[in-house]
C-alpha cells in the first residue's frame, strides 16, 4: 500500500519515530518537573539524551522526503508523453 507514492512502511516508521520521541519528551519532562524547578544541569542532559532520537526522526523524515522525490520523479516519466 502507497501514500503519495510512498510505501507505507516508510510513513510508519517515520511515525513510530516521532512518537517515540514524544513519549520520551513527556516522560522526561515529567521526571524534570518532579521537584518543581529545572537546573541547566537537567536541560543539559535532557538534550545530551535527546540526540539520538532526534537523529531518528531526522533519518526517518530523510527516507520519506527521498521516497517522495522518488515517487515524483516516477510520476512525471510516466506523465511525459513519449516524442515520436
Amino acid at each position: 500500500m502507497q501514500i503519495q507514492g510512498v510505501e507505507l512502511e516508510v510513513w510508519l516508521a517515520l511515525a513510530v519515530a516521532v512518537i517515540a520521541l514524544g513519549v520520551w519528551g513527556l516522560k522526561r519532562y515529567q521526571a524534570v518537573m518532579a521537584d518543581g524547578k529545572v537546573s541547566i544541569s537537567e536541560v543539559i542532559e535532557t538534550i545530551e539524551q535527546s540526540e539520538d532520537l532526534i537523529d531518528d526522526v531526522v533519518d526517518k523524515a530523510e527516507d520519506v522526503a527521498d521516497a517522495l522525490e522518488e515517487a515524483k520523479a516516477e510520476e512525471s516519466e510516466v506523465e511525459e508523453p513519449i516524442a515520436a
